[in-house]
């Protein structure tokens, strides 16, 4: 496209004008799993801020003796199976004898309760040393279905608990065919 000037004799082209580039933010949008990781931290911070707070001397101690194991409460993990005429609960707890561990069955409730404690005591020449631990656990579970509580069996073996819980009623179940 060329067009001419009023009172010049020279043509002048018309070219089009190309839009400048965007300089490219330095902002970075964030991700969903960022925004978490972000909150998670904020929430770990305002907790240990109160837990210093609320309770200095515990927090002191474990500045002082990094090395030492935390003092934590352990549950069991367990798994509840539906088999159709009962249910088996299956619990780890590991090291523990059958002697050291009390379960009640209720009607819709399974009660577990470890308790075990060691004693060592060693007296030789020029001192005496003595070690004492334990270590306990408490599970409640809620069973979806009322259960037969005098025919319940269990069982440990390799720090495995299998507990089978016969159903009151155990609930009729159909096959629908697809059509």
């Amino acid at each position: 496209m060329s067009e001419k000037k009023k009172g010049s004799t020279k043509e002048r082209e018309i070219v089009p004008m190309k839009p400048k580039r965007r300089e490219e933010s330095t902002i970075t949008p964030y991700r969903t799993s960022d925004i978490r990781q972000e909150f998670d931290r904020a929430l770990d911070r305002l907790r240990g801020d109160f837990e210093n707070i609320l309770w200095p001397s515990e927090r002191i101690f474990e500045r002082r003796f990094p090395m030492m194991r935390e003092f934590e409460t352990r549950l069991p993990s367990i798994d509840l199976e539906d088999r159709g005429k009962d249910f088996l609960l299956t619990a780890e707890i590991p090291g523990f004898k059958k002697e050291e561990v009390e379960i009640q069955v209720q009607d819709n409730a399974v009660e577990i309760r470890g308790n075990k404690s060691a004693r060592h005591d060693e007296k030789v020449k020029g001192y005496v040393r003595k070690e004492r631990s334990s270590e306990s656990f408490y599970r409640r579970i809620r069973l979806p279905e009322e259960v037969k509580t005098a025919n319940s069996e269990a069982n440990l073996k390799d720090g495995v608990l299998e507990l089978v819980l016969p159903k009151k009623a155990p609930k009729s179940k159909k096959k629908v065919n697809i059509k």
